[in-house]
């Protein structure tokens, strides 16, 4: 009988147990209730939780996801993606929708965290494509951050703005307005650098909203936001008023470049003294690359007050050194085209019901129509460049590249053979150009040309090492004498001390037609400041060194 009521009792103690693990543990649902009205006490709730005590797979899986969603909500660094990979397993295989999205964004937020931002647009992208259309809270989050990691990586072509106006709409339906305000300042800083009104609407929005909610700190930092939109359209008193109601408001700056721009205005109003003062209370060694853009800026425009024109160029150079890193941004091109190999691996799978399959069928053929129009153009000014550059090379006199070709046997081998490779290219088209019936056979050389690329070290350093030794250093000179010039730049010109014409030159940079060399020609003349020619300045330069 004893024996009976033991068994008895174990069985209810596996009930319960069994029981238990069915059901979610009270403190994880209290926790995702202050998720995103109390963030740091949701990470209290979560501390306090021994995670062995949690039962069955769900709770363990709804623990992960909570913690990793709290650490992130209060910007604690994700330094890896262990425990967040728990609950997208669990809920890949689950019927949760909602905590599977946000298992997907979160993990997109620990790479983001640990620096892969690639890996996270993918995370980001499936929970884009996971989420149910009527959750807006994710929706927005997700479009929130997708913009964020293409505005840190300083995108172009609108590819964050697009994102941050999703989530607006998103917020402004949930009525989430300090998120709403984040979204709208967001927006207002990626159209401040094309369209400052409307750039001016999205801050006057936040701003309202921001003192609405007596929100003082994003208060000043809209303040700072309205201040670089005036500074980036040259309007200096305008943005002098709102940056130092920004530094009035926060009682100084924690950021470097708020400085900066303090002296980069009153380097522009002549006021250098305090110009000098503002630039050299940040430290320097924190500073971030934009922030020495608008240090080199403002160090630019000082020394442009003081008539110092050395320092000048050396300041002009390290600015535009600094922007052309920013605007090159590979990784930049790396998360849109992640972005979009994921749009055409899902958008294949995907289930669309008759209705929609209809509308999209119908847009794409609008679209297919609009792409064929545009590759007819494409395809008809290719042809039409294809016959200008013949035509160019038609006048071409091959003999004087002769003497290249003759002196190209005491140089590095693959230099000379680069180069040997392009007059052969040449010396095919003009073979073409001057008889009517092997004219084909030019167009075929031209689409085949296989450019020299600027990151093709040997050939341009044996090129220059040729050009100095049969010029007496002229590429020394106009280096020395020019060094705001680009190493592509320099390139260009070691072409045209060759005595290579304007078609010669498309040829060996893959240009489609010469107007492209002549409007690189005059570029670089502008960004040398001479008053003759190029043509003539180059000419000039051999003529003076081959007589030293």
């Amino acid at each position: 009988m004893k024996r009976l009521v033991y068994l008895f009792f174990v069985f209810l103690a596996l009930s319960a147990a069994v029981g238990c693990s069915r059901s979610v543990d009270k403190r994880l649902v209290l926790a995702d209730t202050l998720m995103w009205t109390r963030p740091d006490s949701s990470l209290a709730i979560l501390n306090t939780i021994n995670r062995d005590s949690l039962l069955g797979d769900e709770n363990q899986a709804y623990y992960a996801l909570l913690l990793t969603q709290a650490q992130f909500r209060c910007n604690i660094p994700l330094t890896s993606d262990t425990l967040i990979s728990k609950a997208v397993d669990y809920y890949s295989d689950n019927h949760n929708r909602e905590q599977y999205t946000r298992s997907l964004l979160y993990k997109g937020g620990a790479y983001e965290d640990m620096g892969n931002p690639v890996e996270a647009i993918k995370w980001y992208k499936k929970a884009e494509d996971n989420v149910d259309s009527s959750d807006y809270r994710n929706l927005a989050h997700i479009n929130m951050r997708m913009g964020l990691l293409y505005y840190n990586n300083y995108a172009t072509n609108n590819l964050d703005l697009k994102k941050f106006q999703m989530a607006s709409r998103y917020y402004e339906i949930l009525g989430d307005k300090k998120m709403l305000m984040k979204a709208l300042h967001y927006c207002g800083n990626v159209l401040r650098i094309t369209d400052i009104n409307s750039a001016r609407r999205c801050y006057d929005k936040a701003i309202s909203i921001a003192r609405e909610l007596k929100d003082s700190t994003n208060i000043y930092v809209i303040d700072v936001s309205y201040a670089l939109m005036y500074i980036e359209d040259s309007l200096y008193s305008q943005a002098k008023k709102y940056i130092l109601d920004a530094y009035r408001l926060n009682n100084g700056f924690e950021e470097n470049c708020n400085y900066y721009m303090l002296g980069l205005i009153y380097a522009n109003q002549k006021d250098l003294d305090s110009a000098k003062y503002f630039i050299s209370l940040p430290d320097k060694s924190q500073s971030s690359a934009y922030d020495s853009l608008l240090m080199y800026k403002a160090l630019r425009e000082i020394a442009l007050c003081e008539n110092d024109i050395l320092q000048y160029r050396k300041f002009d150079k390290q600015y535009y050194r600094i922007s052309d890193s920013l605007e090159h941004n590979e990784t930049i091109y790396k998360l849109h085209d992640s972005e979009q190999e994921f749009d055409k691996s899902t958008k294949s799978e995907a289930s669309i019901s008759l209705g929609k399959k209809k509308k999209i069928i119908s847009l794409l053929i609008g679209l297919l129509l609009l792409i064929s129009v545009v590759f007819l153009l494409l395809y008809l000014k290719k042809k039409k460049d294809s016959k200008r550059l013949i035509d160019e090379i038609r006048k071409e006199d091959f003999g004087k590249y002769q003497e290249l070709r003759n002196n190209l046997l005491d140089f590095d081998n693959h230099f000379s053979k680069t180069m040997n490779e392009k007059l052969k290219s040449l010396e095919d088209m003009m073979a073409g150009a001057y008889n009517p019936q092997q004219d084909s056979k030019s167009k075929e050389v031209v689409h085949k040309i296989a450019p020299i690329e600027d990151n093709d070290t040997k050939f341009w350093e044996g090129l220059y090492a040729y050009i100095n030794i049969k010029h007496d250093g002229a590429m020394d000179k106009i280096a020395n004498d020019f060094p705001q010039l680009s190493t592509s730049d320099l390139n260009f010109i070691k072409l045209m001390c060759c005595g290579f014409s304007d078609a010669a030159i498309a040829v060996c940079k893959n240009y489609r037609n010469t107007d492209s060399v002549r409007s690189r020609r005059s570029n670089i003349r502008a960004k040398m400041g001479i008053e003759e020619s190029l043509s003539e300045y180059v000419r000039n330069v051999l003529k003076k060194t081959n007589n030293l």
